[in-house]
């Protein structure tokens, strides 16, 4: 899915999430429980719910998509999950700022699942919401040396990428039924 088609809808309807925090509230909810409401979290996404409103229609209907992407990836034995945020072309501060949107709605979608005492999670996952979170609240980044800080942006994104997939692993762990027959 295109961030930039998805923000542009999310951004015509109103809602209260771009298209990085809408992913990321939607893999919070996710990996504490892969059958979590999608309903719950549209209704997080745009507030009120308008049934005349075109536009707000087509952008369920995308964001919709993307929550059932998201689900897929997160199941994805390969490990197919990836952060939508914006492409290389857009400025590095944009996409610092989108990575740190995404780290906080991930920290939302895992409270709002009812995940919020993180003491009673397992320690590595823990330690990487503890992570996540100082990403998603730590200001502004240091962005003055264009190509350190590039390859600073692509090794902390990469975290949070496989830190949302260890979650996903000690928290819903993959049915290994398939391997025993």
């Amino acid at each position: 899915m295109e961030n930039f088609d998805l923000d542009l809808a999310l951004q015509d309807a109103e809602a209260d999430y771009n298209a990085a925090e809408s992913q990321a509230i939607a893999a919070g909810l996710l990996v504490v429980n892969i059958t979590s409401d999608k309903l719950q979290w549209v209704q997080l996404i745009f507030g009120d719910i308008k049934p005349d409103d075109v536009k707000q229609h087509k952008a369920i209907k995308l964001s919709g998509e993307l929550f059932d992407a998201t689900k897929a990836q997160l199941q994805d034995s390969d490990l197919g999950f990836d952060l939508l945020l914006p492409e290389e072309d857009e400025t590095l501060f944009a996409r610092v700022m989108a990575l740190q949107q995404w780290c906080a709605g991930f920290i939302l979608g895992v409270a709002m699942a009812g995940a919020s005492d993180h003491s009673k999670l397992p320690e590595d996952t823990r330690e990487l919401l503890a992570d996540i979170t100082e990403i998603g609240t730590v200001g502004e980044f240091d962005l003055e040396d264009h190509e350190e800080s590039e390859e600073a942006f692509a090794e902390i994104s990469e975290y949070v990428r496989m830190g949302t997939l260890l979650i996903n692993e000690e928290l819903q762990p993959l049915k290994q039924s398939s391997l025993i027959h």
